[in-house]
């Protein structure tokens, strides 16, 4: 009897591992990216590198001023970009004691599951503002897998717009 309860636990747990950790829902999804706001509410850098998967892959294609430069990034490059950004914004926050702050918004414009809910294709829209000024907006599709019951970007395609001040 002892064996049979034990081959139950080992298959369940088996399940879990192979199936149940990666599937997602819509609820799930939106889950993140309210977490991923209050990541960057607090400028935590590690814990938005903690959400992309080791094989993460995104194209970049980054204008402002006229110029337009794609930009492959892996999750290293990805992570290295993301913290040196958030630490001047938190320098910025820290100098003017939280005064000037920037703002952020992503605005989910559509979720598609694939039919085994072990993938989902997010398009985007992300707008980050100083005050009443746009600094910068991207637009694209995220992937989104999940491993051992978390979420994770495998990366995805942007066209991101970075505004000068006039």
């Amino acid at each position: 009897m002892k064996k049979l309860i034990l081959l139950a636990i080992l298959a369940g747990l088996a399940w879990w591992y192979v199936d149940g950790s990666r599937r997602m829902t819509e609820d799930m999804v939106r889950e993140n990216y309210r977490a991923e706001h209050e990541a960057l509410l607090q400028f935590d850098a590690p814990s938005l590198c903690q959400r992309l998967a080791d094989d993460f892959q995104a194209t970049d294609t980054v204008s402002s001023g006229g110029d337009a430069v794609e930009r492959q990034l892996d999750k290293q490059g990805y992570c290295d970009d993301l913290t040196k950004s958030l630490e001047a914004m938190q320098r910025l926050s820290n100098l003017s004691r939280g005064r000037v702050a920037p703002a952020f918004n992503s605005e989910i414009k559509s979720i598609t599951l694939a039919p085994n809910h072990k993938l989902a294709s997010v398009e985007l829209v992300t707008t980050m503002k100083l005050g009443d000024m746009t600094l910068a907006r991207s637009r694209g599709t995220e992937r989104l897998i999940r491993r051992n019951g978390r979420v994770l970007s495998a990366g995805g395609e942007f066209t991101s717009w970075v505004y000068q001040g006039e």
